[in-house]
C-alpha cells in the first residue's frame, strides 16, 4: 500500500513539473523580436551609415519581459575605425551628460520606447545619443546615453570585438527605472542611426580622410548577413538573423 502511495506522489509530482515546464515554454515562445541593421549605401568597401531597428513583443502579456543584453554580429570584412575619432569617457558622460563629452565623439542619435505596466500605463519614451567611447578592457566601446521622459538617465555600454573578422557589439542594458513604486521598464523598441562620420588627419605632408564605418569588403551572393541575439531577465534568449542586399561596387 505504501509503495502505491509513493508511486502516486511521484506521478503527481512529475505531472506538475511537466505542466510547469509546458507553461514556461509557452510563455517563452510568445516573445518575439524583430531586428534589422542596415548600411547605406549598400556597396562593398564604402564609407557607410548604419541604422538599427529593434522591436520586442509578447502577445500573451501586457509587455515583453525585461531585456538586459543585446549582441549584434555583422558580416565579416567591415571596419569600425574608432581610434581615429575623439572618445567619450563613461564617467564624464554619466556625471555631466552629453556636455561631458567632446562634441566630435558623438556618432549617432535614436529613440527608444519602454513599458512599465501596470503602474505606468503609458509608454516611456527615451532620447538616445551615441558616442564613440573610451576603451574598456582593451576593447573599443559605443556609449548610448538614454534620456527618458520618465525616470533617471542611464548609459548602455557596448563593447566591440572582432572574432573571426566579424565585428560584434555586445551591449548591456542596465535596469530602466521609472517611478519608485513601478517595476523596471522593459524595452519595446529601439531605433538608432549613425550617419557617415569622417575625420581628416595629416600624414606627413598630406592629409588623409578616415571614416568611422566602412562596409564589408565583399558582397558574396549579393547580400550581407548578420544576427542579433537578445537576452531577457527571464533567462530566455532570441537570436534573429538579418540580411541586406548589397552590391560589389
Amino acid at each position: 500500500m505504501r509503495r502505491i502511495q509513493v508511486r502516486k506522489r511521484l506521478i503527481t509530482a512529475l505531472a506538475v513539473g511537466v505542466g510547469a515546464l509546458a507553461v514556461a515554454g509557452a510563455a517563452y515562445a510568445a516573445v518575439t523580436v524583430t531586428f534589422s541593421a542596415t548600411m547605406s549605401p549598400n556597396k562593398a568597401n564604402k564609407p557607410a551609415a548604419l541604422s538599427v531597428d529593434i522591436k520586442s513583443n509578447d502577445p500573451a502579456a501586457e509587455q515583453p519581459p525585461i531585456m538586459n543584453r543585446i549582441v549584434i554580429k555583422f558580416d565579416k570584412g567591415g571596419k569600425f575605425d574608432a581610434k581615429r575619432f575623439p572618445r567619450c569617457q563613461l564617467a564624464k558622460l554619466q556625471a555631466r551628460g552629453p556636455n561631458g563629452c567632446p562634441s566630435k565623439s558623438k556618432i549617432g542619435t535614436g529613440a527608444g520606447v519602454g513599458m512599465a505596466k501596470p503602474v505606468v500605463t503609458d509608454p516611456v519614451n527615451g532620447k538616445l545619443t551615441l558616442f564613440n567611447g573610451a576603451k574598456v578592457g582593451g576593447k573599443d566601446t559605443v556609449l548610448v546615453y538614454v534620456f527618458p521622459d520618465l525616470g533617471p538617465t542611464f548609459v548602455s555600454v557596448g563593447k566591440i570585438s572582432k572574432p573571426g573578422g566579424r565585428y560584434t557589439l555586445d551591449f548591456n542594458i542596465p535596469p530602466i527605472k521609472t517611478l519608485p513604486s513601478a517595476p523596471d521598464a522593459s524595452v519595446v523598441s529601439v531605433k538608432t542611426k549613425t550617419p557617415v562620420k569622417k575625420v581628416t588627419k595629416r600624414s606627413g605632408k598630406r592629409k588623409k580622410r578616415y571614416y568611422l564605418i566602412t562596409s564589408p569588403k565583399t558582397c558574396n551572393g549579393g547580400e550581407w548577413k548578420g544576427s542579433g541575439t537578445f537576452y531577457f531577465t527571464t533567462g530566455e534568449t532570441q537570436t534573429v538573423p538579418f540580411t541586406q542586399k548589397c552590391k560589389k561596387r
